[in-house]
């Protein structure tokens, strides 16, 4: 499992989670005493068959707090008010106003008939929240930008500040409004916090965004926190324009599968649902970290669709019509894996014209030879290094056949390398304990041959890499390779005539993040190619970086180290005979969330590039995850 993902939502199979508990119960009464474990399983058991009755299985100990000895550290260290954390404990009360805030404002009628004053200080000293002049930032045949300079220097009441905030808006629908803390700073009597906002909503028809940032002021109460202020530090509206309200796309994602089966009984269901029907021992993971892949598999010059599932259910191709429906035809065409399978390619592996399909499974890498009319079988299967997250293809020695990159993920169990047993990242913000990559050539009729020592690409092969893209980035006429890898920095493999060497650190580019994507292109148009790597902004980790207590023993280096962890997405600029140029937060390209697949894309047609991110996290009653 992804280490940033431990979640005890949900249970695979009940009497696996039972016995399990039971089992680090009766490891933990060597520490305790007998009437303690005694208590311990009979709370268990109580708990057990509350829940596995009803409408829906709920994991044990959702509702019964309590819990066995091994874990009471862990489950006090939750709560900031019992680990010292006070900043944590006035920004979870200050969140819970500005939801309750959000929650009013996104209603025109509840926002008309409500006190929003109730929310701040009988000292509150504030300014207005939208400038009331704009200047045209951006503008093409889709959408204009505008941006204000926030007019600190009046002060009116929140109400009034609220109200012309989102007054303008049509008052016939919802508006959608996400107020999110991410940083505060702890002062003598009072605390502030700086808080993103996200406002959008139709305006006369026409579809109008609002991106802003605000430094807000709040009373020094764990309980009952008021606001003293709010200062706007930035103003961006962001207008829809020619079509209206019309959306830029539609999801047609129901309509394209219809009535298949496995769309509606399988990608339609939840993990959780999955969770509680299938047995861990499949693959089955709350992170899924599985892919599609998308290729012309029967010819007939339509691009189809390979998805690979969880553990526990079967991979699945369908055949897009000319119609632009799907038609599953898993079964026939042999490719319905059931095993834990990450990521697939569907390319031209044997140079015999049509597309094969290569799938990363676990520990092992599936070469599936297509036959004809969309029927394959298996041509060769070979173990990796590492549980493989993802796969890239390129003829990196220019003998006109396409060869693989592994990235390893998650070494094998129990395995040693030179920083010792794999496991948890150490240390988590620059970790050197991953499971290696694996470059696989191509030497034809479904011959492929290990050459990652070979050609150098063992330098720094002790990441956690997630994604890899190749590119001639240095206009050589060989492709070249930049490896984002998870908790810590990131590989740029210059090729050099079959041979490579890191350059990473030369060209300013290893990102010391959580990277999970990457992806090439001329954002710019001065003709060199520019590179993009999603990350994760974590807004807790903007926090807590920040504060004197955390890692006050460390050096400055790693503080930093830490901080830049929790930033956000990358965007780096190609410069001519030079480094490339950090252009992330001077181009507005770091917020992507908690960011995994990107690309750049032209998506309105106006001839520049775009950028596309795919974002989220496990879903719980607290959108706060996303």
């Amino acid at each position: 499992m992804d280490p940033k993902s431990q979640n005890f939502v949900g249970i695979v199979v009940q009497m696996t989670i039972l016995s399990v508990l039971l089992f680090v119960q009766s490891c933990s009464e060597e520490k305790s005493s007998d009437s303690e474990g005694r208590a311990g399983q009979v709370e268990i058991l109580e708990d057990f068959k509350s829940t596995a009755v009803g409408e829906m299985i709920v994991a044990p100990g959702l509702q019964n707090k309590k819990v066995i000895k091994p874990l009471e550290d862990a489950w006090r260290r939750i709560d900031p008010k019992k680990d010292g954390w006070n900043s944590e404990v006035l920004s979870e009360s200050a969140t819970k106003k500005l939801k309750e805030m959000a929650i009013i404002l996104r209603s025109p009628e509840k926002f008309k008939n409500s006190n929003m004053d109730q929310f701040a200080d009988d000292k509150y000293n504030g300014g207005p929240l939208r400038p009331e002049v704009f200047e045209e930032y951006f503008k093409n045949k889709e959408f204009a930008v505008f941006r204000g300079n926030p007019d600190n220097a009046n002060r009116v009441p929140l109400s009034a500040a609220l109200n012309g905030l989102v007054s303008f808006f049509d008052s016939s629908s919802e508006i959608e409004v996400e107020l999110k803390l991410y940083r505060i700073n702890l002062l003598k009597y009072r605390f502030s916090a700086q808080v993103l906002v996200h406002i959008s909503g139709p305006v006369k028809g026409q579809q109008i965004q609002i991106n802003s940032e605000w430094n807000t002021f709040w009373t020094l109460s764990e309980e009952d926190p008021k606001l003293l202020g709010i200062e706007a530090l930035s103003f961006e509206e962001v207008r829809r324009l020619g079509k209206g309200s019309e959306k830029l796309f539609a999801d047609v994602t129901g309509s394209v599968f219809g009535e298949e089966r496995a769309y509606l009984d399988q990608f339609l269901r939840s993990t959780d649902h999955w969770r509680s029907r299938l047995a861990r021992d499949f693959g089955l993971d709350v992170v899924a970290n599985h892919g599609i892949a998308l290729g012309d598999v029967n010819g007939d010059g339509l691009d189809d669709v390979y998805i690979c599932q969880q553990g526990g259910l079967p991979n699945r191709l369908f055949i897009r019509s000319p119609e632009g429906n799907l038609k599953d035809i898993t079964a026939e065409s042999n490719t319905g894996w059931i095993d834990y399978c990450a990521s697939a390619l569907i390319l031209d592996f044997d140079n015999d014209g049509d597309r094969d399909l290569a799938i990363s499974q676990d520990f092992k890498i599936l070469f599936m030879d297509n036959l004809g009319d969309a029927k394959f079988e298996l041509a060769l299967g070979l173990g990796t290094h590492a549980q493989t997250f993802s796969i890239t293809a390129s003829d990196y020695d220019n003998d006109g056949d396409l060869d693989l990159f592994l990235c390893g993920y998650n070494p094998p169990a129990g395995y040693e390398g030179e920083s010792g047993v794999m496991g948890e990242p150490m240390p988590y913000h620059d970790a050197k304990n991953g499971g290696k990559n694996k470059l696989l050539r191509n030497d034809g009729n479904w011959n492929f041959t290990e050459v990652t020592k070979e050609v150098g690409l063992d330098q720094n092969n002790d990441r956690f890499s997630f994604a890899a893209s190749w590119e001639d980035y240095d206009r050589d006429g060989d492709p070249d390779l930049y490896v984002a890898n998870d908790y810590g920095r990131n590989n740029l493999y210059q090729n050099n005539a079959g041979k490579f060497v890191d350059v990473s650190k030369e060209l300013g580019v290893q990102d010391m993040s959580a990277g999970m994507s990457v992806s090439w292109g001329d954002y710019n148009r001065d003709g060199l190619f520019d590179l993009y790597i999603s990350n994760m902004f974590s807004s807790a980790g903007n926090r807590i970086t920040y504060q004197r207590q955390f890692k006050s023993d460390a050096e400055s280096v790693q503080i930093e180290g830490f901080r830049r962890h929790a930033r956000g997405n990358s965007l780096f600029e190609g410069i001519s005979g030079n480094p490339f140029k950090d252009v992330s937060e001077t181009t507005n390209a770091t917020m992507g969330r908690w960011a995994w697949g990107s690309r750049f894309a032209d998506i309105d047609n106006d001839g520049w590039l775009d950028l596309l991110v795919a974002n989220g996290f496990i879903t719980s009653p607290d959108s706060g995850d996303l």
